[in-house]
């Protein structure tokens, strides 16, 4: 009888503990960054999430504009947010100091995360905020999903040539960037890197040509609206290396962020390896 007792007993504060969480929860979480509205997104109960950035409703670099069409936009300006009424908002560490002290002085709380620059980075970012939003669970097993993607798709022999992307303004991703990161586990050296260049530079055709890397990455929406910032696309320096470079289109909606759709960027990475 003692025994039974005392699994109900357990029982009773186990359920308990699980209420006091539930109601500690927010009930109305706001982002205003791209970056966190597509983490936000992914853990949010139903009806949790009220306000994303305007941001997240376009496709072109959200990976989630399907699911923010349906959640409100917010500015970040305090007006805006206020407005939605939130128990929870959620910052960049590095952004709107004025904007976040205006919140807090209206009694509204605030968590701040680090801008995500690796895999590991987004990790901890998630963790931070299913912790701050009560979604642990959803948190965890977002990580786990995230960790055996990434284990699958992972080269883990010498990698098999070297790689640069091109993005608009004859930008490139160098040392340090996520890019550099999702080339590397996909088997890649990153040619930027290489020569130096940092996490975000430039870098000129003509020096694409001289050094012939095996894979050239093309934003995937690159040449959608043509600019003269994307005329790069139909240069006859690009034309040179046909036959010698693989070229991949790769949506640069996949690495703008680091997160879940870094798997996706490393997937299209690693089909163009074979």
């Amino acid at each position: 009888m003692s025994i039974a007792r005392t699994l109900v007993g357990v029982l009773i504060l186990l359920l308990l503990a699980a209420r006091t969480a539930d109601a500690q929860a927010p009930q109305r979480v706001v982002t205003v960054n791209l970056c966190l509205d597509q983490i936000a997104m992914r853990l949010a109960a139903p009806g949790q999430l009220v306000g994303v950035s305007y941001l997240s409703r376009d496709p072109g670099i959200s990976v989630l504009a399907d699911r923010a069409a349906s959640i409100p936009t917010v500015r970040a300006t305090v007006e805006s947010i206020l407005a939605l009424r939130p128990d929870l908002v959620v910052f960049d560490r590095d952004s709107h100091a004025t904007l976040k002290r205006l919140l807090r002085g209206a009694g509204i709380r605030l968590i701040e995360v680090p801008w995500g620059a690796s895999i590991d980075d987004a990790e901890g970012i998630i963790e931070r905020m299913a912790v701050a939003m009560g979604r642990e669970e959803i948190g965890r097993n977002l990580i786990a999903d995230m960790r055996e993607q990434k284990r699958r798709l992972a080269w883990t022999g010498a990698p098999v040539g070297a790689a640069i992307t091109l993005q608009a303004n004859r930008g490139t991703a160098g040392k340090g960037s996520l890019m550099d990161e999702l080339l590397r586990v996909a088997g890649f050296r990153n040619l930027a890197a290489e020569l130096g260049i940092p996490a975000y530079g430039r870098i000129a055709l003509e020096e694409v040509l001289v050094n012939q890397p095996g894979l050239l990455v093309l934003d995937g929406a690159t040449n959608a609206n043509p600019a003269r910032a994307t005329e790069f696309v139909d240069h006859h320096a690009l034309l040179a290396l046909a036959g010698k470079t693989r070229l991949l289109s790769l949506p640069m909606k996949y690495a703008i962020c680091a997160g879940p759709e870094n798997i996706e960027a490393i997937r299209l990475l690693a089909e163009a390896r074979r």
